[in-house]
């Protein structure tokens, strides 16, 4: 199946970088080009180069120092939400006490990086980025609610995050999900709260993000049958039925975070791509497949070959053929959150892709498969990719990664250049 080119190309990222100090503003420019290529940026130093930028022009991301000659970083985000633009704003400072960070962070600041530690900002700004896009659909899906319920409860059956609509003392609706996770059915959900779940260890910051408008944040649960269970909540403040009400939409991390926890986070073993490797990769697939068993969700394995590497390195060196596999790196990341990519060996990635149909793994492949066809910054890459789905194609990532590496082999297609096909 060959790919057509997409009508347009994504523009550069647009950074807007608020830094007094020039060395430290170039430092970070410049590790920020490295990491990210295509981006552009613009430095300005006072509070009115700040303002008159934000009135002029439009950014993805606002990074700033929070001690500034005159004003701080703090006062430069106050500025933001006065004008109400919805921009990502990252702190990047020499030392920031913990006290002023959570105090940064209650203010609504996406997060905060050391200039020690420069290393950390592309990830500090991927992830503020997907926490805006999250935010864009769940305000979306609120919206589509205050306009039609019933599409919503459609939408919210098919969901694998268990939702609850929270009114007061009152819980106005659960979906299956919910059932699914907490062990409780429909109705003992309905005669309950979901606060009432909520696990004593995590009271207390369940009740500190209780006034938000709207707030995303880590707890445990309580189940029917007093398991422990690690849930990513999120809570949108709407109207229903003329009446303020809680949007809580809950993703269970349970497996995820037990693996985070055996491997000390140790998601960046692969030097040269910052993926997670064989190892990490294994780990997170045996934590899916045990979940996609609890929840009858299929789970799927994506696996990505580029074409052609070997000549790549042949022709124009083998610089240009790690900058091909960091290339590719990034484009996976930018897949689903929940999705896993990893880089196993040269020119080979993986992806774990949860909570995933046939279907919906072979769409996902198509448009990673047209993004590395599409990628403008070196010479032209090709894959191929193949899809295996548990437990129907094997019981573990070893069997599955076999299963995917056959699909490929006898496709016959690895010695067609420029040309990708998923299958």
């Amino acid at each position: 199946m060959k790919i057509e080119p997409e009508p347009k190309e994504a523009s550069p990222l647009r950074i807007l970088l608020v830094e007094d100090n020039s060395d430290d503003a170039e430092l970070c420019s410049l590790g920020l080009k490295k990491a990210l290529k295509d981006i552009s940026i613009n430095v300005v130093r006072t509070e009115d180069e700040f303002t008159s930028e934000l009135r002029a022009n439009e950014y993805d991301v606002i990074l700033s120092d929070y001690s500034l000659e005159g004003w701080t970083g703090l006062e430069a985000f106050n500025h933001l939400k006065t004008g109400g633009h919805d921009v990502p704003f990252i702190l990047v400072t020499g030392a920031l006490g913990e006290v002023k960070a959570v105090e940064c962070i209650k203010n609504g600041v996406s997060d905060y990086v050391l200039k020690g530690r420069l290393e950390r900002l592309p990830v500090a700004i991927a992830k503020a980025l997907e926490e805006k896009r999250l935010r864009a659909e769940r305000e979306h899906a609120v919206e589509a609610l205050q306009e039609n319920e019933a599409k919503f409860r459609t939408l919210a059956e098919s969901l694998p995050a268990a939702t609850f609509i929270q009114q007061g003392t009152r819980c106005c609706y659960v979906n299956h999900a919910a059932e699914q996770i907490t062990g409780y059915t429909k109705e003992e959900l309905e005669d309950m709260t979901f606060w009432q779940l909520v696990h004593p260890d995590s009271r207390k910051g369940a009740v500190d993000h209780a006034s938000k408008d709207f707030s995303r944040y880590e707890l445990k649960i309580l189940t029917k049958n007093s398991e422990v269970r690690w849930l990513d909540v999120t809570v949108s403040m709407f109207k229903y039925d003329d009446a303020l009400a809680a949007l809580i939409t809950a993703f269970d991390i349970s497996d995820r975070k037990h693996a985070e926890e055996g491997q000390n986070q140790h998601l960046g073993a692969d030097p040269l791509t910052g993926l997670p490797d064989y190892t990490r990769l294994a780990d997170v697939f045996h934590a899916e497949s045990k979940r996609s068993e609890r929840t009858g969700r299929s789970c799927a394995l994506l696996l990505l070959k580029l074409i052609d590497l070997r000549k790549l390195n042949e022709t124009h060196g083998h610089q240009v053929g790690d900058q091909a596999l960091c290339r590719v790196a990034r484009i996976l990341l930018q897949c689903r959150a929940s999705d896993t990519p990893a880089h196993l060996k040269a020119g080979e990635f993986a992806v774990v892709l949860p909570d995933t149909s046939p279907e919906g793994a072979h769409t996902l492949g198509l448009r990673i498969a047209a993004k590395v066809e599409l990628d403008t910054k070196g010479p032209v890459l090709s894959c191929s990719i193949a899809i295996a789905m548990f437990p129907f194609d094997g019981k573990n990532v070893h069997e599955l990664l076999d299963a995917a590496r056959q699909r490929l082999l006898h496709s016959e297609i690895a010695t067609i250049p420029f040309q990708t096909r998923v299958m």
